[in-house]
C-alpha cells in the first residue's frame, strides 16, 4: 500500500495507544507474551477429529430440511463513503459467502422476500454463523424458523479477497456492506451453484456480531438503506478491561507492521486479536460444550490492521450519529460476556427510533451463539424478525 496511507494509519494508532489507560495493561505484554505467561501460539489449533464428518452431516441435515445453501459472490469496491472516515485502497475485491434459506423462500413463496446480512467480528469470520454442530449452525437454525440469511467473510477474512491489511478499515467495511445490500435488492450478485440464479430481495436486515456490530451500525446511519438492525455483543462504550488489553496488545503488533494474512503468505498488515488458542477460548466462550469449542478453535484468524486501527476513531463518530438510525433495532448480549458490557447504556444512545428491544442470553459469553443457550439466540431473533414482518 502507499507509504502515506500506512503512515497515517499507524500514526493514529500510536496516538490512541498513548492516550488510553489500557496502555499500562499492554506494557506488561509488550514482548508478545500473554499476561498469563503462556508463550504466544503460532496459530490456531489443529482441526479436531471428525471435522470432515461434521461438515458432511450439516450438508445432509440441510438437504433433509429442504434448506438451500448456495455459495455466492459479490464484486465490491473498497471505498469509504460513510460518515466514519478512514483510509482504504479503492481497489476491487470479491466477497464470498452463502445464502441459506428455506427452499420456498427462494422459489417465490407468498409475500416479499426478506434476507438478513450477517457481519462477523474482528476475531471471527463467516464460520461463526456456520459452525458444523447441530443446533449451533446459525443460518441453518434461522432457516428452520423460516428466515433467509446471507453470511459472508468480510474482505481480509476467510475465503474473501485479502487486501494489504492497512488498506482496509471499519468505514470501508461498512461501505462494502452497503454495496452488498444494494446487490441483494437488485439480484446483482453471482451464485456458484448450477441451476441457481440470483434472486432479488424486497427487504434487507443488517446484523453484526462484536465489531461486526459497529460495521452494521455505521452502515445503517450512513446510508439509511436497511429495514432493520441487529446488534450482537457490541457496545461503543462498554468494552471490558480484558477486551482493551487484548485490543491494544494486538494493535502493538500492527504498529510493528503486522504479519502476512495467512501466516506464511499473502499480503501483510494482519494480526491476531488473541495471543494463542487459550486466550481465544477464554475471551469468547462461556457455558459452551467442549465439542463446540473444539470445532471453533481452529477457525481463529488474523484480521486486517486497518480495521483495528480505525475502530476507536469510529466510536467517536458513532456517538454523534447513532441517533440518526430510524429503523427497529434488536440488541442481543451474553450475560457472561468477557469482552462487552453495558447493553442497556448502548441501547439508550439510539434515540432516533422508539422501536428497540434488548435480550440478554443467560450464562452466554461473547460468542453467545456457541453457548448452551444458543437456541434462545435463534428464537429471540426469529421472533423479532417475524414480529416486524422481516421474514
Amino acid at each position: 500500500m502507499p507509504r502515506s496511507r500506512k503512515t497515517a494509519v499507524l500514526t493514529v494508532a500510536a496516538a490512541l495507544i498513548a492516550l488510553t489507560p489500557a496502555v499500562a495493561a499492554v506494557a506488561a505484554r509488550s514482548d508478545g507474551t500473554p499476561a498469563s505467561g503462556t508463550p504466544t501460539a503460532a496459530g490456531p489449533a489443529a482441526p479436531p477429529p471428525g471435522a470432515e464428518q461434521a461438515a458432511a452431516d450439516t450438508k445432509a441435515r440441510l438437504a433433509a430440511g429442504s434448506i438451500v445453501d448456495i455459495p455466492v459472490r459479490f464484486t465490491v469496491q473498497n471505498v469509504n463513503r460513510t460518515l466514519a472516515a478512514c483510509p482504504v485502497d479503492g481497489r476491487t475485491y470479491q466477497v464470498s459467502g452463502h445464502l441459506t434459506a428455506p427452499e420456498a423462500v427462494l422459489d417465490g413463496g407468498a409475500g416479499p422476500r426478506t434476507v438478513t446480512l450477517y457481519e462477523h467480528g474482528i476475531a471471527a469470520g463467516e464460520w461463526y454463523w456456520r459452525l458444523d454442530a447441530p443446533g449451533y449452525h446459525h443460518a441453518e437454525e434461522l432457516a428452520r424458523k423460516g428466515h433467509a440469511s446471507l453470511t459472508i467473510d468480510r474482505i481480509g477474512y476467510g475465503a474473501s479477497d485479502k487486501p494489504d491489511g492497512f488498506g482496509s478499515c471499519i468505514g470501508g467495511q461498512a461501505d462494502i456492506a452497503h454495496q452488498i445490500v444494494e446487490q441483494l435488492r437488485a439480484g446483482g450478485y453471482r451464485t456458484e451453484q448450477e441451476g441457481r440464479t440470483p434472486v432479488a430481495f424486497d427487504k434487507v436486515v443488517l446484523a453484526g456480531q462484536s465489531n461486526g456490530g459497529q460495521v452494521a451500525q455505521i452502515e445503517a446511519y450512513s446510508f439509511q438503506d436497511v429495514d432493520g438492525l441487529v446488534l450482537m455483543d457490541w457496545t461503543d462504550l462498554g468494552l471490558t478491561p480484558q477486551a482493551n488489553a487484548r485490543f491494544f496488545s494486538s494493535l502493538q503488533t500492527c504498529l510493528r507492521g503486522g504479519s502476512a494474512a495467512d501466516g506464511a503468505g499473502g499480503p501483510g498488515g494482519y494480526a491476531y486479536y488473541d495471543l494463542g488458542t487459550e486466550e481465544f477460548k477464554a475471551g469468547n466462550f462461556n457455558d459452551t460444550e467442549p465439542g463446540v469449542v473444539a470445532l471453533s478453535a481452529p477457525h481463529q484468524n488474523r484480521h486486517p490492521c486497518g480495521d483495528m486501527a480505525s475502530q476507536l476513531g469510529s466510536v467517536l463518530v458513532d456517538l454523534r450519529h447513532l441517533k440518526d438510525i430510524k429503523v427497529p433495532v434488536l440488541f442481543l448480549y451474553g450475560e457472561k460476556d468477557a469482552r462487552v458490557q453495558g447493553g442497556a447504556e448502548h441501547r439508550a444512545l439510539f434515540t432516533g427510533t422508539t422501536d428497540t428491544q434488548l435480550v440478554e442470553i443467560p450464562a452466554a459469553g461473547h460468542y453467545m451463539g456457541m453457548a448452551r443457550n444458543a437456541p434462545q439466540v435463534h428464537a429471540s431473533l426469529a421472533d423479532w424478525l417475524t414480529k416486524h414482518q422481516l421474514g
